[in-house]
């Protein structure tokens, strides 16, 4: 079906003002809250500022939200305020554009299988939020308290849910749909809105230059360097690095498309955001950054070649790509002082339970970082405590389900393979720079969760849009630019899945989350017989009680009467943290552990990890033995003492 059959009639939210005004309900309603109701000043000039833009020239609110988007972190602290800045600006420019957003135009639009998938997407995150809120009524007061939240401090703190990471996603999502909605309208944002981006990201780079010889704002200079980053604008380096590589990708190469004095001035940009990626040190986003450079001037310097030869060449290039990234791993593998290697394993591992756990419906959306003290192997959980998967597409698994990873690759997937067939007509200097900085930034995703950062999150969704609508400009009369891969009803087809979503979640989350008993999450070897209900502890081991439990006991003995194994130290940590270490011997001795709050009142589990100081093998040390396992010491039936509630005489047992 070819583009000008497939826009014959626009999408319904375009032709239905009421449709818009339902999707753009909740962020009127914040919007309004600022400027109406106890806020100061500065948030209402800024809120109301994007508003009033949006409201006389919508392509002008964008290029504005584009440009502020990197700086929420740095607009908090320059204006005081204790607000996700960032998300009050984006949701007031939905708001605007949504009631006014007028007739459609013909132009680059979302192929349709994208959009589909963009929706499901959309409903499953909320879904999933919701599903968590249903859980929350169970426990008294936490409904109503959610309920305030959202009424009245929505831009302050986060709840137990996971709303703000669902809204995250589908703001993101919704970023691309107005790009594009507005591309059509102007054009010329093909311009404007790469400039906006990339001067945005020179300006995050050059602050990056001032903190590296100490000056600029004092904030900036005693935070971050205090903190032993050279990155301004963003706390986390790493998402940083993502930020600019994305960036950089596209300044390069709109410089090399510009000309005469412009060309200087694009050159200066890129090299700031260059010099932000140097200093985020960023050793994942530093490599995507220049192997996908290569590949995009490969490419480039191949245009006059046949597509199957360019194919070739590419294929040759990741090949000596990858033995180069092979080579390197290795020789940091030999390094001793080297452990991320194995701990992106273990985390992965992590990541891998938690999905089958609950493949279908996830953990709950925003629930991954407090549902991993579940998940994470003892060692990691005794560094860590609880962490994020360090694999974005890994932790949309498990939050989503399979069912949402699958709903995000048909998403980005669509999206990349218009930009790849758009790619092998006459390239566009600002297309091969947009396609990098989105592969680039979606490679460090393999590594890193720079999507979770919305400072980093909303300007990659608009460099997406900015790739999409080049591409499909470029194959706008191309008959299989936009062959329809959905040929059903697609309303109908959103409500069934959508349907099935909710109702999976709805008996999913019946089921309560718990700790897999297996020796990979909590390092404690099966009971031994010889020492009836005592088990053996790996170096690291960890212990789970139940949430209500405020203070425990766990019996610990170490009972081989040999000097280089007894007595033998053992730390115990709660949440990443060393509360104590104790010395071990014969006798059994218990571990008084207390414990807070639990993190998120849907985690039925808290954690308490060991730590004991070296491991021993029974074989070496004992005649006749012929254990070679790596053993700590030994534990006993923990005592819950202390709880919050009422709990019956007989309910002190872990």
């Amino acid at each position: 079906m070819s583009v000008e059959r497939g826009l014959d009639r626009a999408p319904l939210v375009w032709r239905s003002l009421a449709v818009r005004a339902t999707l753009a309900a909740f962020p009127a309603w914040c919007t309004v809250g600022v400027l109406f109701l106890w806020t100061v000043w500065r948030q209402k000039l800024l809120v109301g500022g994007v508003a009033a833009l949006t409201l006389a020239s919508p392509a002008a609110g964008l290029i504005t939200v584009a440009a502020l988007m990197p700086f929420g972190a740095i607009l908090e602290s320059v204006l005081a305020l204790p607000f996700r800045i960032d998300e009050e600006v984006l949701l007031a420019f939905f708001a605007v554009w949504l009631l006014r957003a007028g007739a459609d135009r013909r132009g680059p639009h979302v192929p349709r299988l994208m959009a589909a998938a963009g929706v499901l997407l959309s409903v499953s995150a909320v879904a999933s939020a919701a599903m968590q809120m249903l859980q929350l009524s169970r426990a008294p007061g936490e409904m109503s308290a959610v309920a305030t939240w959202l009424r009245q401090a929505y831009y302050i703190n986060s709840p137990p849910i996971g709303l703000i990471d669902a809204m995250r996603l589908v703001e993101g999502l919704g970023l691309v749909a107005a790009t594009l909605f507005l591309f059509r309208q102007r054009p010329s944002l093909a311009a404007s809105l790469p400039a906006a981006i990339c001067a945005s990201g020179a300006v995050a780079g050059f602050l990056g230059v001032l903190i590296h010889y100490g000056v600029g704002p004092s904030f900036l200079v005693d935070r971050y360097s205090a903190l032993g980053y050279r990155t301004a604008h963003l706390v986390d380096p790493n998402a940083a690095g993502s930020y600019f590589a994305c960036v950089a990708s596209l300044s390069l190469a709109i410089a090399w498309r510009a000309r005469g004095w412009e060309r200087g001035l694009w050159l200066a940009a890129a090299s700031l955001t260059v010099a932000g990626l140097w200093f985020s040190e960023s050793k994942s986003a530093l490599m995507a950054f220049l192997v996908v450079g290569v590949i995009a001037a490969g490419w480039t310097a191949s245009a006059e070649r046949p597509v199957r030869q360019r194919l070739v060449l590419l294929a040759a290039i990741l090949v000596l790509g990858a033995a180069a990234a092979a080579v390197r791993l290795r020789l940091i593998e030999q390094d001793p002082t080297f452990r991320g290697g194995g701990f992106r394993t273990q985390f992965n591992a992590a990541s891998l339970r938690m999905i089958a756990a609950r493949p279908i419906t996830g953990v709950g959306i925003g629930q991954y970082y407090a549902a991993s003290t579940l998940f994470l192997g003892p060692e990691m959980a005794f560094t860590y405590g609880r962490e994020n998967a360090h694999d974005y597409f890994l932790q949309v698994g498990a939050e989503l389900g399979l069912p949402g990873l699958v709903l995000l690759t048909l998403w980005l997937g669509a999206g990349l393979t218009m930009v790849a067939r758009a790619l092998t007509r006459p390239i566009d200097p600002r297309l091969i720079g947009a396609a990098s900085g989105i592969v680039a930034l979606l490679a460090t995703c393999l590594t890193g969760h720079p999507l979770l950062v919305a400072e980093v999150a909303f300007p990659f969704w608009i460099v997406f849009a900015l790739a999409l609508a080049l591409a499909t400009s470029t194959v706008l009369n191309d008959p299989f630019g936009y062959r329809a891969a959905v040929r059903s009803n697609g309303v109908v087809a959103c409500a069934a899945v959508a349907l099935l979503i909710g109702a999976a979640a709805a008996v999913g989350g019946r089921k309560p989350l718990s700790p897999p008993d297996s020796f990979a999450v909590n390092g404690v070897y099966p009971s031994d017989s010889s020492f009836a209900a005592a088990r053996w502890t790996s170096v690291y081991a960890s212990v789970f009680v139940p949430s209500y439990a405020t203070r425990v006991y766990i019996p610990v003995r170490q009972p081989i009467e040999v000097r280089a194994v007894s007595p033998m130290g053992v730390t115990a940590s709660v949440a990443g943290r060393p509360l104590f270490r104790t010395e071990v011997g014969g006798r059994w001795v218990d571990l008084d552990v207390p414990l807070a709050a639990p993190a998120s009142p849907l985690i039925g589990y808290k954690r308490i990890d060991l730590k004991v100081d070296r491991g021993w093998q029974p074989a070496v040390y004992l005649a006749g033995s012929a254990d070679l396992r790596q053993v700590g010491v030994q534990l006993g039936p923990c005592r819950v003492v202390e709880w919050i509630g009422e709990r019956a005489p007989g309910d002190g047992a872990c």
